[in-house]
């Protein structure tokens, strides 16, 4: 098996509380959005972007999710608003995914943009594998909020795909079921 094959194989997500370490680097982040910037793209349309959020900037980001969580519950407590804001100190490193669509490109289908993000996601997740680091990436209702949507200041054709936060794990990570091959893969035979 070649490590590449390995590495697909093998990665789990590894969530943020479980994360350890100083926030990454300019040149691990580098390594990242290079690996990113690999996945398939027609018509190098470049939906994907990535968005670090410094260490600096994370409670201001707190603050965001805590109006995320107003929008969807205006009567959340106190609790649950301090909750929300210690999402965004969870993990060493955060990293917003972001997809820049062009919905009525002649050629390539809004189908296929998102396809493209979401393959620049798994190689940047894989790319963390790399340089040691474990990742997962977070997602939710949330991320159509209007707080957030204006905090990234997003236009009507750009969207938060997902948050990943990263980081040092060198405890057991949760083994969850996958499926085997015979359960997703099928021959074509026409009618």
């Amino acid at each position: 098996m070649t490590d590449i094959l390995g590495q697909i194989l093998s990665r789990r997500s590894v969530g943020p509380r479980h994360l350890t370490g100083p926030d990454l680097s300019p040149e691990e982040l580098a390594v990242l959005a290079s690996a990113a910037a690999a996945a398939p793209d027609h018509g190098g349309l470049y939906p994907l972007q990535l968005v670090h959020v410094p260490a600096h900037q994370r409670a201001a980001l707190g603050e965001v999710f805590a109006n995320a969580a107003l929008e969807a519950d205006p009567a959340a407590d106190a609790a649950t608003l301090q909750s929300a804001r210690d999402r965004a100190m969870a993990g060493p490193c955060l990293i917003a995914i972001l997809a820049s669509l062009t919905p009525d490109h002649p050629v390539v289908p809004v189908e296929e943009q998102w396809i493209s993000v979401g393959a620049g996601l798994q190689n940047l997740l894989l790319a963390a594998l790399s340089l040691d680091l474990h990742a997962k990436p977070l997602s939710g209702k949330r991320m159509r909020s209007r707080a957030l949507r204006d905090s990234f200041h997003l236009s009507a054709d750009k969207h938060l795909a997902a948050f990943v936060v990263l980081g040092r794990h060198n405890g057991p990570r949760t083994e969850r079921p996958r499926r085997n091959a015979s359960e997703i893969l099928q021959t074509w035979c026409p009618d």
